[in-house]
C-alpha cells in the first residue's frame, strides 16, 4: 500500500467527503490489503481482520464529511483500523477473564452458555452506559468506542483534563454500581474498567 500518497490523493479524499462512491471504492482498493494484514497480525485471525477492515471502512464512509478536515487521512484510516483490532483483542481477553471468573462460581454448561452470559453482561454494560449523565456517557464512549486518550477527549469536548478524568472515574463507578446491583461480583466488575 502506498498509504494514500497518490498524486491525486487530496482530490480523492475531497470526492469521498462529497459522497462519491466511486472514489470511496478506489480508497478501499488502495487501503484494504495493508489494513487486513495489520489487523490479522494484531488479532491472529484473517476472518476477524476482514470484519474489522469492513468496520473501518464503514466508519470512514459514515464519517466521510470529516475527511476534508483531517490533516493526514491515511494515518486517520490506519488508526481507526488499528484501534478496532486492539479493542477486539482486549475484549477477547476480558471475555476470557470474565468467563473464567464466572465459571469459578458455577459449573459451565458449555461454550454457548458462556457466550450468552457474556452478551448479557455486555447488554447490561450498554444499558448502564445509557443511564449515565450526558457528559459521563460522552467521555466513556469517546474513551471506549473511539479509543481516544484523556487528552484527546479533553480537546474534543473542550474540557480540562482533570474534568475528563473525574467524569471517567464517575462513569466507571456508576457502571460498576449498576452491575453490582445485578449480582456480578466485584472482581468481574473491575475487569469492566477496561471493557470497550
Amino acid at each position: 500500500m502506498n498509504d494514500g500518497q497518490l498524486i491525486n490523493a487530496p482530490e480523492l479524499y475531497r470526492r469521498i467527503a462529497a459522497g462519491d462512491e466511486t472514489a470511496f471504492s478506489q480508497l478501499v482498493e488502495l487501503f484494504a490489503p495493508s489494513l487486513q494484514a495489520m489487523a490479522a497480525r494484531i488479532t491472529g485471525s484473517v476472518a476477524v481482520a476482514d470484519d474489522l477492515v469492513q468496520d473501518t471502512f464503514l466508519k470512514v464512509w459514515l464519517s466521510r464529511d470529516q475527511l476534508s478536515g483531517v490533516a493526514q487521512p491515511a494515518a486517520w484510516i490506519k488508526k481507526i483500523c488499528f484501534y478496532r483490532a486492539v479493542n477486539h483483542v482486549r475484549r477477547q481477553s476480558i471475555h476470557n477473564k470474565v468467563m473464567d471468573a464466572v465459571g469459578g462460581q458455577k459449573e459451565s454448561t458449555g461454550k454457548t452458555t458462556d457466550i450468552v452470559e457474556f452478551r448479557q453482561l455486555l447488554a447490561m454494560v450498554n444499558n448502564a452506559v445509557q443511564q449515565l449523565p450526558e457528559k459521563q456517557r460522552q467521555v466513556y464512549r469517546l474513551s471506549r468506542e473511539q479509543a481516544l486518550s484523556i487528552n484527546e477527549i479533553a480537546g474534543h469536548m473542550d474540557l480540562a483534563v482533570s474534568t475528563v478524568k473525574n467524569l471517567m472515574v464517575m462513569a466507571l463507578k456508576n457502571i460498576r454500581t449498576s452491575l453490582q446491583k445485578s449480582g456480578y461480583p466485584l472482581f468481574v466488575l473491575l475487569l469492566l474498567d477496561f471493557l470497550y
